[in-house]
């Protein structure tokens, strides 16, 4: 979660961030995170691949993300987001997640936004009823081929994400506000688009999950961003779904569909240019 294209579609460019530099630090493969944490002393791993792909861009699209995925690039994008989490106490864990990029490749390291989020839970059990979390985060400068590539911003980056859940026996509601400071270098391009941009980026999300079985969850996510392009004012939305199954007790598979756009109805499918990603990929949890 947390895309973008040529002027008239920059709405869509950027269209996501969400919270902003979010790599797989949420409810993958949803964007919204839960207020829950990795048990004390206990590990989870998240290896997860999506593909990005534009729709209906013009020919001299500028540059692309997609909400939850910190890709800025100026085409098509492949990549395996990775987070490894170890639960520091009851209510608090540590996140670590960097990216490894398939596309688009050049003459700079594939692996980058590396993310460091804490996460603390400072009201309900994680498991039943109202939950609150905080989740500061920290991510490593990338180089500046990298940012002119737009897989990374090439300065120090933080943010603060704010994360309510409601869990019951056969449904969940998980709702996300978070702030981001997306300081790039202004001295390079980001993904070959020299637009000013902003660095101060919100972003809010909502995620109904229904429990359909012990080993079934059917999800929706929906969210509003800011604008990173400084000249637009208006706000990119994204809608998607996701299907995660539960074939043991610590081990998740899910697979998700998402489409950023400028427009709320075109996100939700209607006819209009848009940034689709597909993504798929495990959990696991062990001590």
């Amino acid at each position: 979660m947390k895309i973008r294209c040529h002027r008239s579609f920059h709405i869509i460019s950027f269209c996501g961030l969400l919270l902003i530099n979010l790599p797989a630090a949420a409810y993958m493969p949803l964007n919204t995170d839960d207020a829950g944490t990795t048990a004390k002393g206990g590990y989870q791993v998240e290896q997860f691949f999506y593909s990005l792909l534009q729709v209906g861009q013009s020919a001299d699209n500028s540059a692309v993300a997609s909400s939850g995925e910190d890709y800025q690039g100026s085409g098509n994008a492949q990549a395996f987001p990775f987070t490894f989490s170890r639960g520091l106490a009851d209510n608090i864990d540590l996140q670590f997640a960097p990216t490894y990029y398939l596309q688009p490749t050049g003459s700079y390291s594939r692996v980058s936004n590396y993310t460091l989020n804490l996460k603390w839970r400072f009201y309900g059990d994680g498991e039943t009823g109202l939950n609150l979390a905080l989740r500061p985060q920290l991510i490593a400068p990338a180089s500046t081929s990298q940012q002119e590539a737009g897989i990374g911003n090439a300065r120090f980056n933080y943010g603060l994400n704010f994360i309510a859940s409601q869990f019951s026996e056969n449904y969940e509601l998980h709702f996300n506000a978070g702030y981001s400071s997306a300081p790039y270098n202004n001295a390079y391009s980001v993904g070959l688009n020299t637009d000013a941009r902003r660095t101060n980026l919100f972003a809010a999300s909502l995620a109904p999950v229904w429990v359909i079985s012990p080993q079934w969850k059917l999800a929706l996510d929906a969210g509003v961003n800011t604008n990173p392009t400084a000249t637009d004012p208006t706000l990119t939305r994204y809608a998607l779904v996701a299907l995660l199954y539960y074939p043991m007790k610590d081990l998740d598979v899910g697979v998700s569909y998402q489409r950023n756009a400028s427009k709320l109805d075109v996100a939700f499918g209607g006819s209009g240019p848009y940034v689709s990603r597909l993504q798929v990929g495990v959990t696991y949890r062990f001590d």
